[in-house]
């Protein structure tokens, strides 16, 4: 008997604009499962506003951004079983099939961010080595804080929306070609990666699924960070 497959997503995007004032806080759950893969899928999404001023801000959500109608074609390595060697082609597949989807619906590519990539990485690997998935750390760190750690969000005077998505699967579920088609199959997970605002984003990669639901099989986790800074 073949071994069966696992494959588990979550999403909170938090997001702060600083070109709207007053403050909110939306949550959702949802749950799913697709037995035909031997999935279950799990999503979050939270929503904030700040109460900053924002006079002599740019209003960022009142001016659509160009439309872009390159369509990223050429991802390669997109099958790539994650390991400790490859790390590097996982990440570049990964965005490059993110932008791809973008650029079908019309948005701009995202940029690789270095401090994201910090912030991502780190959590990816706190979530493979102490064996958990979920977007707060076991100190209370959320994807909010690590930004601001690894000085993405540089000043409490700027203003900023930042997303998360993470994923883990095992065997053929933990390639990138699964990972983006599975987000993309999820509302909360899909609306990150083609939100318009965004501009910015990082990918963090283990070849180490988080034991307890990996179960033995090899596999990976994954987290992609989104954000967008309005400068004053």
């Amino acid at each position: 008997m073949a071994p069966s497959r696992l494959f588990c997503l979550a999403l909170t995007a938090v997001s702060l604009a600083a070109c709207a004032a007053g403050s909110s806080a939306l949550g959702a759950q949802g749950r799913r499962a697709r037995s035909a893969r031997c999935a279950k899928a799990d999503s979050v999404h939270y929503s904030y506003r700040s109460n900053r001023s924002t006079r002599g801000l740019p209003n960022c959500l009142a001016h659509p951004r160009p439309v872009y109608r390159h369509h990223f074609r050429g991802c390669v390595d997109t099958s790539l079983m994650p390991s400790q060697e490859n790390l590097a082609l996982v990440r570049a597949a990964t965005l490059c099939l993110v932008n791809r989807e973008r650029a079908a619906h019309h948005q701009s590519p995202l940029r690789a961010n270095a401090r994201l990539e910090h912030a991502a990485q780190q959590h990816t690997e706190s979530m493979a080595f102490d064996d958990y998935f979920e977007h707060v750390g076991p100190s209370g760190q959320t994807p909010l804080a690590r930004m601001r750690a690894v000085g993405y969000i540089y000043s409490s005077r700027i203003g900023y929306e930042v997303g998360e998505n993470i994923a883990w699967g095992t065997l053929w579920d933990a390639t990138p070609r699964s990972i983006v088609a599975a987000w993309m199959a999820s509302p909360g997970h899909r609306a990150n990666i083609l939100d318009p605002r965004y501009r910015d984003t990082a990918i963090g990669v283990s070849a180490h699924p988080p034991a307890a639901l990996a179960h033995g099989q090899p596999g990976a986790i994954y987290t992609q960070d989104f954000g967008v800074i309005v400068s004053g």
